[in-house]
């Protein structure tokens, strides 16, 4: 039992960082209740990297929380330490317990904080990597093409997808880290054989796998929405990187800076300006989701 000189400490080391913490997570629902809105009312298009974005908050949340935890738990088990009435006739094996209890739930609570830390990391790498690729994509919209951004489904979402006469292309984007050794060039290239990436230091096929699964599920897709044969294109891009291709078979693995460049060559056209229209209505259906109210 605490007494009442430990009440106030308590109370404020404890209750009230939880209570600003509800606080926080219920403003939104008594924003909608009272009748605040957005200006417009219109859902805008996903931007790149929409869902590593909400992810990102999401953790972020989390991670507030269990700070919260971490902090205040030690400070409330201690006043319950201090607590004469309530601790100082106890056997020391229910102090013992107490004890190993309070320790494990830090343990706890700063392990999640750190796994936290390092997704919400690797997707802040990701983010600004779809970011990065997703500006370059948009100047192709002078040339014409129409750009969408983290289509989604229902497990997974399609980086870019670019729409042109030229034909449909599914762009996966992927966003690597680069070596502190100094080397220059050396450690900003990636060697393409056709089938597997050679980073410094490790090898991957699995951006190519992605990027051709992505194509043949949004080629389906579309071929059922709009009524006719859709065919779809990968593309995979790394920002940042200088590929080296050793040869021209296999996914197109680019720096979105080269993106313009291939499609350029690409001078036949597949689409009609009519097919080239419903595609994109079906695309920007799926892809205008993004509610203002979730901002407010």
């Amino acid at each position: 039992m605490i007494t009442p000189s430990l009440m106030a400490p308590f109370f404020v080391l404890f209750v009230v960082p939880f209570f600003l913490l509800g606080l926080l997570r219920v403003s939104k629902w008594t924003r909608h209740r009272k009748g605040v809105r957005p200006p417009f009312s219109d859902r805008l298009l996903r931007s790149p990297g929409e869902t590593l974005r909400r992810q990102i908050e999401d953790i972020s949340d989390d991670v507030a929380t269990y700070m919260i935890g971490a902090s205040t738990l030690p400070l409330l088990f201690y006043c319950v330490y201090l607590s004469q009435s309530g601790f100082a006739g106890a056997s020391g094996g229910l102090k013992t317990l107490f004890w190993v209890v309070a320790g494990a739930f830090v343990i706890f609570a700063l392990y999640k904080v750190t796994t936290l830390i390092r997704k919400r990391r690797e997707r802040r790498i990701g983010l600004a990597g779809e970011m990065a690729a997703g500006e370059e994509l948009n100047r192709l919209m002078l040339d014409g093409y129409h750009v969408y951004h983290d289509f989604p489904s229902n497990r997974f979402n399609i980086d870019h997808i670019l729409v042109g006469e030229a034909g449909v292309f599914a762009v996966e984007t992927k966003a690597r880290s680069k070596g502190r050794r100094g080397n220059g060039r050396g450690d900003a290239k990636v060697v393409y054989d056709g089938e597997s990436l050679r980073f410094p230091g490790w090898m991957t096929s699995e951006p190519m796998n992605q990027a051709k699964a992505q194509a043949v599920w949004l080629s389906r897709w579309l071929s059922g929405a709009v009524g006719e044969s859709v065919k779809v294109m990968p593309i995979v891009t790394l920002p940042g990187w200088y590929i080296e291709r050793k040869r021209r078979n296999g996914v197109p693995v680019l720096n979105p800076k080269q993106v313009k460049t291939y499609l350029d060559r690409k001078r036949e056209v597949t689409l009609s300006k009519s097919m080239v229209k419903r595609i994109c209505h079906q695309l920007e259906q799926k892809c205008r989701d993004v509610d203002l109210w979730d901002w407010y």
